[in-house]
């Protein structure tokens, strides 16, 4: 897998909001609650890193930040 400029943690942050995503995309029982209080609590911390503090990062970057967290989960599924 290349290296990318984002940071290990940023990455995992990213993941941790597609995968609470497709938790609430799932069909439920229980309310829906928790899953959402939780992706909320992710984009904080992902929108808030530091990484984006330097306002020299653009859209295009959030895009391959995703495409860097989906590929992540392809790899270790694999």
């Amino acid at each position: 897998m290349a290296r990318t400029p984002f940071p290990d943690d940023l990455v995992l942050t990213q993941l941790r909001v597609l995968l609470a995503y497709e938790a609430l995309a799932r069909p439920s029982r229980t309310g829906c609650t928790t899953l959402r209080r939780a992706l909320i609590r992710e984009l904080r911390a992902l929108y808030s890193h530091p990484y984006w503090t330097d306002g020299l990062h653009s859209y295009a970057d959030l895009v391959e930040l995703r495409r860097e967290a989906r590929a992540r989960v392809w790899v270790e599924a694999a």
